[in-house]
């Protein structure tokens, strides 16, 4: 098995329990998905399954979130399953358009962001979240990431003095959203929480090619839905023409850079300490590495 596939993640259950299912509906062990979805999350959730685990980390990683932030109220995990810790009255707060956006802007570009305590990150060996079970509090970590935009969508004014704006955020990898509604309550001076998240894009997958798994537990054939994951790689194909050379490759022998079939017998010009994914014969080798004029294997699937 080499194949990857897009799961909608429903509402109330973990991402190791998506795992757990695709593992039963398919008869197979070895399943990983890119990256966590809160249980109060849905959406876009991308799975490998066999030797694919192995190129988890090589896929694109950008998100898209579609993002409800109710204003007014902060809970103690940032989100709608926590504690309420306080509550404001926002009628008579400035939330124009133009403010709103002015504030949104400041969040754009790189950032610093905290944590939340209720969060899987480490802190003195321990997941923070385990600390904040027992009580006990800790340095939150602060950490740079990406948001390239922001944008609002919708202002849900039916409780006025808690409205509800809806986000379209895109933005890197490690950005947590509950962080990002937390810190727009902050710059508005209301306080907010997360109360509502979708997923709509990992990379190149995307919620509206997503199949759900009560789908895929109903139908005969689940395996209609696996893709193939190459191209959904954040690294470029190399095609190799020499057998002799994917054998070496294959058994963790470097190899003189390979000579294009239209490029005059001279040797291709590969990025120097770039990663490519060798192909020989429409089959996978693995990732390789161009080091000093030669490519080295890096991650080689045996057999393939």
């Amino acid at each position: 098995m080499f194949a990857a596939l897009n799961i909608h993640k429903p509402l109330g259950i973990t991402s190791h329990d998506v795992v757990s299912r695709l593992r039963r509906i398919f008869g197979l062990k070895k399943i990983g998905h890119l990256g966590t979805l809160d249980p109060l999350a849905e959406g876009v959730l991308p799975v490998c399954l066999g030797q694919a685990t192995r190129l988890i980390e090589y896929f694109h990683t950008g998100k898209r979130y579609t993002a409800k932030v109710t204003l007014g109220r902060t809970t103690s995990t940032l989100d709608s399953e926590g504690q309420e810790l306080s509550r404001v009255d926002c009628r008579n707060l400035d939330l124009s358009s133009e403010r709103l956006n002015a504030v949104l802007a400041q969040f754009t570009g790189l950032i610093m962001q905290q944590v939340p305590l209720y969060s899987a990150v480490h802190v003195a060996g321990k997941k923070l979240y385990e600390l904040a079970r027992q009580g006990k509090t800790a340095d939150l970590p602060v950490r740079e990431t990406r948001i390239e935009h922001i944008k609002l969508l919708d202002i849900n004014d039916s409780e006025p003095a808690h409205p509800v704006l809806t986000l379209d955020v895109k933005c890197g990898a490690g950005t947590y959203i509950r962080s990002l509604a937390r810190d727009i309550g902050e710059a508005l001076g209301c306080g907010a929480f997360l109360s509502g998240l979708i997923r709509t894009e990992h990379g190149l997958f995307t919620l509206e090619s997503a199949v759900s798994l009560e789908h895929l537990q109903e139908i005969e054939n689940p395996h209609q839905f696996l893709l193939n994951p190459l191209p959904f790689l954040d690294m470029p194909m190399l095609r190799l023409t020499d057998s002799s050379d994917a054998n070496r490759l294959t058994n963790g022998i470097k190899i003189e850079l390979p000579v294009g079939e239209q490029n005059g017998g001279v040797a291709l010009k590969l990025k120097p300490n770039a990663l490519y994914m060798a192909i020989f014969e429409e089959q996978p080798l693995g990732v390789v590495q161009v080091v000093s004029e030669r490519l080295k294997p890096v991650k080689i699937f045996p057999g393939r």
